[in-house]
């Protein structure tokens, strides 16, 4: 029988390693030596929380009681437990660098002053998901650092609890993990142009996604990696931001591309279709075939089985990168983590996403070089294109702060965003 999908890469590695120095101590033939390798694994952190009841609000009066009752959930949710699952995951397929969507910071303000100052300002952290996981990485004696993330949509709604009228506040990030002996030689994070809008009482509500860029050294070796959340609603959207990640993506080194997509075999494919025209999907090229979803498990996290009917999240590379193992993590029932809910012992998921880890064999590569380091976007900056020129790693790069939801009228537009900022295919 086959053993899990995240032990067979783990036990091939090995064997392989172990084969090649067997041969070198038996005074075998002369081999060439084993191209240097790179080992990415995609990682959607999944906030806790179905935000898709916000939909059923008629008024703000019914945001608020609303969402009082998604911030219990949030209170009782078995954050910690996951992120140590999702941590187990990194140790046992030891990634060079770890791609994660929806890393959340959800915070509170007991007092709302929302109907005054419609803008995030509750500080007080109920649950930051990008520090606990690398707390627990670090607990596990793994050391990772965040090489780059990016703030997409940051939005507070009021909350109405036992003791009065509270506020909470959701700040979502992308973010790029890599180990901390890695030589990364830039990074560039930021938000798509291309951005959902969201239309109630006659404004656009703007829901943005982003993707965050690593160059690394492998080996004598110049790689990009990138990062990547697409909007989870409308396809022409993800398609224009997959335009964006082509145009972007340097072409004169090998790209490793991972990230949940919200596209793929299962489901609509109109942005993975265009990106791979120039980029090779490495679990179907590993694996044989479209098959194996990783969207999704329940909200609660507690199905029994993985049904997952969609392959939205991918590791997909370009150039001097060719696909030896890949495999999907977070779908054995031995990967949930055990938890206390509510005086209730619960088993559940990691994330409501299976991931996704490949490896690949970095072939060729250009000459070293010391590329002009993009610098490292502020939380949803947007950019602007210098005529000196534009794209990773060359030009003039100018970050502007944007207003809060720039041209919005009326507190029950930052509401709405809440609503639809992670309502997902598929789903209510």
């Amino acid at each position: 029988m086959e053993p899990p999908d995240s032990d067979r890469i783990d036990c091939s590695r090995r064997a392989l390693l172990g084969g090649v120095a067997g041969l070198a101590a038996a005074g075998a033939a002369p081999v060439a030596a084993a191209a240097p390798t790179l080992t990415v694994l995609t990682r959607n952190c999944y906030t806790g929380v179905d935000l898709a009841g916000l939909f059923d609000a008629d008024s703000m009066d019914d945001v608020a009681r609303i969402a009082g009752e998604m911030l219990d959930a949030v209170r009782s949710h078995p954050y910690e437990a996951r992120a140590d699952a999702l941590a187990a995951e990194v140790e046992a397929t030891a990634p060079d660098a770890v791609a994660l969507q929806e890393a959340a910071l959800i915070r509170v303000q007991s007092e709302s002053d929302f109907a005054d100052a419609p803008v995030p300002n509750a500080e007080r952290e109920v649950v930051d998901l990008l520090d606990l996981l690398t707390d627990r990485l670090a607990a596990r004696g793994l050391d990772y650092e965040v090489a780059a993330s990016t703030v997409t949509t940051d939005i507070e709604v009021p909350a109405d609890r036992p003791d009065g009228r509270a506020d909470v506040r959701l700040t979502d990030r992308t973010a790029v993990l890599v180990r901390s002996d890695a030589d990364v030689s830039g990074t560039y994070a930021d938000t798509f142009d291309a951005t959902y809008e969201y239309a109630f009482d006659g404004v656009d509500v703007p829901i943005r996604r982003g993707f965050c860029l690593v160059d690394l050294a492998v080996d004598g070796a110049d790689v990009t990696v990138a990062g990547a959340h697409l909007a989870s609603t409308a396809d022409d959207v993800r398609r224009e931001q997959a335009g964006e990640l082509l145009d972007l993506l340097p072409d004169d080194r090998p790209v490793a591309l991972a990230g949940d997509l919200n596209s793929g075999p299962g489901g609509p494919r109109t942005a993975y279709d265009r990106l791979i025209e120039s980029f090779e999907d490495a679990h179907a090229s590993v694996r044989g075939d479209d098959a194996d979803g990783t969207c999704c498990h329940a909200s609660d996290l507690r199905n029994d089985s993985a049904d997952l009917s969609r392959r939205i999240d991918h590791v997909l590379v370009r150039g001097a990168l060719e696909p030896t193992e890949a495999a999907r993590v977070g779908v054995d029932p031995g990967s949930r983590a055990s938890a206390e809910v509510d005086g209730e012992t619960v088993e559940v998921w990691p994330s409501d996403h299976a991931g996704v880890v490949a490896t690949v064999a970095v072939t060729a590569g250009t000459p070293t070089s010391t590329p002009t380091e993009s610098p490292t976007a502020t939380p949803t900056a947007t950019r602007t294109d210098a005529a000196s020129g534009s794209g990773s790693g060359s030009g003039f790069w100018v970050f502007e702060r944007l207003p809060f939801l720039d041209g919005l009228v009326g507190v029950g537009s930052f509401a709405l965003a809440a609503v639809a900022l992670y309502r997902r295919d598929g789903r209510p």
